[in-house]
């Protein structure tokens, strides 16, 4: 009678017949622990934004805002129904082109209505009032925080801002001209919304 040799088919030991039992596989676990938020600076240590910094990051802005929200309106145009009709140069002359129908007017502008809300929130509610600022801000160094504790504002009153910014540019631009005598160099959307621009 042949011994019987537990180690010939396998090539080593079998677990419960005298070899070495296998190591248990630990399962790797994500670790679910959220990212703790960058605490906002201490307000003794932030530093307002001067005026032509601020100035060169509106700008920029308009700049980096203009080109998607152009595109998306050229590319809807040029889908959108048209008609034979009648356009005038510069010089008041007049020549044949295609223009939109009336149909395709209301639709166009409810498009470009939604493209520019969107494009509102995303960029000012989000990037400023979640992130801190706009790529405009963040290319020249500043970033909006809330006045009383250097933190982010938050969306509702990064929208807040964006809205009584109309109110600073009203009276030719008083409001936003204000910040070069206000003893905190602060404008009148800023006061209102007691937000702070200050370098990053």
């Amino acid at each position: 009678m042949t011994d019987f040799d537990p180690y010939a088919q396998t090539g080593g030991p079998i677990e419960g017949m005298g070899g070495t039992p296998r190591p248990e596989r630990r399962r790797r676990r994500r670790n679910s622990t959220p990212r703790p938020e960058r605490p906002p600076v201490p307000i003794g240590d932030l530093v307002d934004a001067g005026f032509w910094r601020r100035l060169g990051a509106v700008v920029l802005d308009w700049m980096i805002f203009a080109v998607p929200v152009g595109s998306l309106s050229s590319a809807a145009q040029k889908v959108l129904p048209k008609e034979p009709g009648v356009c005038e140069k510069d010089d008041g002359s007049t020549y044949a082109c295609d223009v939109l129908t009336s149909g395709s007017e209301a639709v166009y502008g409810l498009w470009l209505l939604v493209v520019l809300l969107v494009a509102v929130f995303v960029y000012v509610g989000y990037l400023e009032g979640r992130r801190g600022g706009t790529p405009g801000k963040r290319l020249t160094g500043l970033r909006v925080v809330r006045a009383e504790d250097g933190a982010p504002l938050g969306m509702g009153r990064a929208i807040a801002r964006l809205f009584t910014r109309f109110l600073s540019a009203m009276p030719f631009f008083l409001g936003y001209l204000w910040m070069l005598w206000d003893r905190d160099g602060r404008t009148w959307h800023d006061r209102l919304t007691r937000s702070r621009v200050v370098k990053a």
